[in-house]
Protein backbone atom coordinates (compact mmCIF):
# COMPACT_ATOMS: atom_id res chain seq x y z
CA UNK A 1 0.00 0.00 0.00
CA UNK A 2 1.04 3.57 -0.77
CA UNK A 3 0.38 6.29 1.80
CA UNK A 4 -2.71 7.67 0.30
CA UNK A 5 -4.02 4.30 0.17
CA UNK A 6 -3.04 3.53 3.77
CA UNK A 7 -4.86 7.26 5.11
CA UNK A 8 -7.68 5.74 3.20
CA UNK A 9 -8.14 2.90 4.80
CA UNK A 10 -7.72 4.54 8.04
CA UNK A 11 -10.63 6.81 7.52
CA UNK A 12 -12.52 3.71 6.88
CA UNK A 13 -11.71 2.84 10.17
CA UNK A 14 -12.86 5.91 12.02
CA UNK A 15 -9.41 7.44 12.14
CA UNK A 16 -10.50 11.01 10.10
CA UNK A 17 -8.64 13.58 11.96
CA UNK A 18 -5.60 14.66 11.87
CA UNK A 19 -2.80 14.95 14.45
CA UNK A 20 0.04 17.60 14.40
CA UNK A 21 2.97 17.71 16.71
CA UNK A 22 3.86 21.24 18.21
CA UNK A 23 5.65 21.65 21.22
CA UNK A 24 4.90 18.51 23.05
CA UNK A 25 1.47 18.87 22.75
CA UNK A 26 -0.70 16.79 19.65
CA UNK A 27 -3.32 19.17 18.01
CA UNK A 28 -6.35 17.86 16.10
CA UNK A 29 -7.13 19.25 12.71
CA UNK A 30 -4.83 22.32 12.46
CA UNK A 31 -7.16 24.62 14.98
CA UNK A 32 -8.60 22.38 17.49
CA UNK A 33 -8.67 20.65 20.58
CA UNK A 34 -5.00 20.14 21.87
CA UNK A 35 -3.97 16.64 23.61
CA UNK A 36 -0.91 15.77 25.96
CA UNK A 37 0.94 12.38 25.27
CA UNK A 38 -0.73 10.89 28.37
CA UNK A 39 -4.52 11.50 26.39
CA UNK A 40 -3.15 9.37 23.84
CA UNK A 41 -2.52 5.53 22.59
CA UNK A 42 -1.26 4.15 19.43
CA UNK A 43 -4.16 1.80 18.03
CA UNK A 44 -1.86 0.90 15.03
CA UNK A 45 0.18 1.85 12.47
CA UNK A 46 1.99 0.89 9.00
CA UNK A 47 5.34 1.82 7.08
CA UNK A 48 5.51 2.51 3.82
CA UNK A 49 9.09 1.57 2.65
CA UNK A 50 8.98 3.62 -1.20
CA UNK A 51 12.18 1.48 -2.07
CA UNK A 52 13.81 4.01 -4.07
CA UNK A 53 14.47 7.15 -2.50
CA UNK A 54 14.62 6.64 2.06
CA UNK A 55 13.22 9.84 1.55
CA UNK A 56 9.99 8.44 0.94
CA UNK A 57 9.75 6.23 3.69
CA UNK A 58 7.00 7.03 6.28
CA UNK A 59 4.74 5.92 9.06
CA UNK A 60 1.42 6.03 9.48
CA UNK A 61 -0.16 6.07 13.04
CA UNK A 62 -3.35 5.93 13.74
CA UNK A 63 -4.13 7.55 17.38
CA UNK A 64 -7.18 7.52 19.63
CA UNK A 65 -7.62 10.24 22.30
CA UNK A 66 -9.44 8.93 25.85
CA UNK A 67 -12.26 11.34 25.00
CA UNK A 68 -12.88 8.87 21.62
CA UNK A 69 -11.24 11.09 19.42
CA UNK A 70 -9.61 9.18 16.39
CA UNK A 71 -6.98 10.53 14.31
CA UNK A 72 -3.75 9.97 12.21
CA UNK A 73 -0.76 11.19 12.75
CA UNK A 74 2.44 10.94 9.55
CA UNK A 75 6.01 10.52 10.65
CA UNK A 76 8.81 10.19 7.96
CA UNK A 77 11.13 7.41 8.60
CA UNK A 78 14.39 9.51 7.91
CA UNK A 79 17.17 9.80 9.34
CA UNK A 80 15.80 13.58 9.18
CA UNK A 81 13.12 12.69 11.96
CA UNK A 82 12.47 15.18 14.27
CA UNK A 83 14.27 14.08 17.94
CA UNK A 84 10.99 15.43 19.57
CA UNK A 85 8.61 13.27 17.23
CA UNK A 86 10.49 10.59 18.02
CA UNK A 87 10.18 10.54 21.63
CA UNK A 88 6.44 11.14 21.13
CA UNK A 89 5.95 7.92 19.43
CA UNK A 90 7.82 6.03 22.11
CA UNK A 91 5.83 7.44 24.80
CA UNK A 92 2.13 6.88 22.75
CA UNK A 93 3.24 3.27 22.48
CA UNK A 94 4.00 3.40 26.47
CA UNK A 95 0.25 4.28 26.75
CA UNK A 96 -2.41 1.64 27.29
CA UNK A 97 -4.99 3.95 28.78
Amino acid sequence: MNLAELQENAIRHGFSHQFVYEDGVLRCDGGGPVYDPAELKIVHSNSVDAGTDPGDDATLYMIEARDGTKGMMIIPSSFHTDPAKAQLIDDLRRNTH
